[in-house]
């Protein structure tokens, strides 16, 4: 078992980083950071690019492809290399390389602290998650490994037979995970493997790279900025917002993976290389990934990176730097808008109407309380021993930051992205849907914790430039007062932010970690609520052999059926919890199907549905409802399908397996029509 799980990891690693930073090698990009930060999202825009290509000409979208393109990629990176291998490098400083090993020492701590989160949260990688969202995360996972579809106009199908009834979804992170998953020869392994890498490892990367451009703009040197992003990624890596609060509280994966590239995006549109011009390539295909990942990712990196430059800009020289990297950052937008326009054709074509579809998740709360919360990096969700608890040590390190800014103007761009989210997040949590910040809420779906999660990723930020400031400031005061020259000046500074750092690992870092391992565990390992669960996999057992080819298993998606298309392929009628608008038929026989005896409009249905078989747990976990296609709930929840109650005794139907509360029963439509 940790073998395979190792191996996965490994096989999930080179699936993430690999072919983004083939494309970043490719274009001969000598950035640091955009290699740590950028990497993850120019790979899911590699595989967007290639899924659409594979659609066109009529290949499958699978490793084979990624990795074709991946491989022509390093070739070309290796001949542009080589010819330019004699060009002369500027040799740095002893104490600026010690510097950089600090930082990544650092970074890569955060990385450990990460793993530890998610393994104390999983215990295996063969553990499936409970959560709402992850019904469609391994549904469109298994999909896009078992049929080879992953273009945007192919995802998410409502009939996974003929891939039919496409309903839009973004599938950014699972066109990695399902590459990673067709190498291992499992659906869950493979989502979970590609979960840690990018919410574990890849958020420490992000935030790293992020913080070592908000310093090195700030006028700091390569070894404290190195520093400052292996503090960043510490602080990070325990916060409770973005990943655990997104995948505790709704299991809300393709937003959390957006969230935790955002960072890595930012710091490389603030780091284009004055020189040249071709690095807007591979930072276009960056961005085109960010948003293939989820869609809300143009708001949050946009208003991100406007607040930044306003930051910026209040510095001296500021407007002429911003005004100057304007057209590089334009040129990149402009491309990403041309090779991504059949993504965003689709995006449009779901997205209107969010503002009227989708309510506030909370009712209006006290400015108190909310400055408060925003301010405590309050924990929330269903622990009751952390919930509405503060993370004080991360308050403190943040509070150093912007004190640490504000003295010394470096780092501004960092304040304003911070301060311009807390307004915003004060803004919603104080008026919900009514305020100036309505029509942004409303891309969020006005939900809370998506807007509340912003402020987390400037927060690490903060602290980083906090303690690499403090820390060349201590220096320097040492200097002032005893007799020490400027190299060990240097010196002194990195170790004080190195101990720093060191110091908030093996302290707070720690317990946070531990923490979120206790928030996830309550979806995964020992889940509060159990959607599939071992009745499911023994009706799944059961059942594998006894469907025949082109038959269909009818089922509610909001329990552990859709397991039978993740594990064993076997095709069922409903991928997604509420139906599909594109297949009505889908939540038509959620709502009728126990009226078949007597309606023939649901018997037709089920004939040319090809059904045989009914899937039933009758303990599934509630859900909201408030916005099913038709409005066919008509209430705001839902767990058991009314279509499937009052089953024994139908004409027709014949129980064929029961396991606790699951049951699997056959259907004969020729002995189904009532007397």
């Amino acid at each position: 078992m940790i073998s395979r799980d190792a191996i996965a990891i490994v096989v999930a690693l080179l699936v993430v980083v690999l072919p983004g930073a083939s494309l970043l090698f490719a274009f001969r990009v000598r950035v640091g950071p955009w290699f740590v930060g950028l990497s993850a999202a120019a790979s899911v825009g590699v595989a967007t690019l290639t899924a659409m290509a594979c659609a066109v000409v009529g290949l499958r979208y699978g490793p084979v492809t990624l990795g074709l393109v991946t491989g022509v990629l390093l070739a070309v990176g290796a001949f542009r290399w080589f010819r330019g291998r004699g060009e002369r490098r500027r040799r740095t400083p002893v104490s600026w390389r010690a510097g950089q090993v600090l930082g990544v020492l650092l970074t890569l701590g955060a990385m450990v602290l990460g793993g530890i989160a998610w393994w104390g949260g999983l215990g295996t990688l063969s553990t499936v998650g409970q959560e709402h969202d992850l019904i469609v995360h391994h549904m469109l996972t298994a999909y896009i490994q078992r049929s080879g579809n992953g273009a945007p106009w192919q995802v998410l199908p409502a009939d996974v037979l003929t891939g039919s009834g496409v309903a839009f979804y973004p599938a950014g992170v699972h066109l990695l995970a399902g590459a990673t998953g067709a190498v291992i020869g499992d659906t869950v392994v493979a989502l979970n493997a590609v979960t840690i890498v990018v919410l574990g490892f890849g958020w420490a990367a992000s935030l790293a790279a992020l913080a070592y451009v908000a310093a090195r703009r700030g006028g700091l040197g390569t070894s404290s900025a190195a520093l400052a992003g292996g503090v960043a990624a510490l602080v990070g890596a325990g916060l409770y917002r973005p990943v655990f609060s997104l995948m505790h509280e709704g299991g809300i994966l393709a937003n959390a993976t957006a969230m935790v590239l955002v960072p890595g995006v930012l710091a490389a549109l603030l780091s284009v290389p004055r020189k040249g011009w071709s690095a807007v390539v591979p930072l276009a295909i960056g961005c085109l990934g960010i948003l293939a990942v989820h869609p809300t990712s143009l708001a949050s990196v946009g208003v991100s990176l406007a607040a930044w430059l306003v930051g910026d800009a209040l510095v001296r020289g500021g407007w002429r730097r911003v005004w100057g990297e304007l057209p590089k950052l334009a040129a990149a937008g402009g491309l990403a808008v041309v090779i991504g326009l059949p993504l965003l054709l689709q995006i449009l074509g779901v997205g209107g109407g969010a503002v009227d579809r989708f309510g506030a998740d909370i009712a209006p709360q006290p400015f108190s309380q909310v400055l408060g919360n925003a301010l405590g990096l309050v924990y929330s969700g269903w622990v009751p021993d952390s919930a509405g608890y503060p993370q004080f040590a991360a308050v403190l390190m943040t509070l150093l930051g912007v004190v640490a800014v504000l003295l010394t103007r470096r780092g501004m761009g960092a304040l304003t992205a911070w301060f311009g989210w807390l307004s915003i997040e004060i803004a919603f949590a104080t008026s919900p849907t009514s305020g100036p910040e309505t029509p942004l809420a409303g891309l969020f779906y006005n939900a809370h914790l998506r807007i509340w999660s912003h402020l987390s990723l400037f927060v690490p930020v903060l602290a980083g430039l906090g303690v690499a400031i403090t820390a060349a400031g201590a220096a320097l005061w040492l200097a002032r007062v005893a007799p020490v020259t400027r190299a060990r000046v240097r010196w002194v500074s990195l170790v004080l932010a190195f101990l720093a750092g060191v110091g908030y690992l093996f302290g707070p870092g720690v317990k946070y970690a531990e923490v979120g391992a206790e928030y996830l565990t309550t979806r995964y390992a020992q889940p509060h609520f159990s959607r599939v669960g071992p009745d499911d996999e023994a009706a799944i057992a059961w059942l594998a052999d006894r469907v025949r080819p082109g038959e269909r298993v009818l089922n509610s998606a909001n329990d552990g059926s859709t397991f039978l298309y993740v594990e064993k392929g076997i095709p069922i009628v409903n991928a997604m919890s509420l139906g599909s608008e594109r297949a009505p038929y889908t939540y038509e026989l959620l709502k009728r199907f126990n009226q078949y005896p007597e309606d023939a409009e649901v018997r037709k249905m089920l004939r040319d549905l090809n059904v045989r078989w009914l899937y039933v747990d009758v303990v599934a976990p509630g859900i909201g409802s408030g916005i099913s296609p038709n409005d066919w709930v008509g209430q705001p929840s839902f767990a058991l399908a009314p279509g499937f109650a009052d089953l024994d005794g139908l004409p027709g139907l014949s129980l064929g397996f029961r396991s606790g509360t699951v049951s699997v029963y056959e259907l004969d439509l020729d002995a189904a029509r009532a007397p």
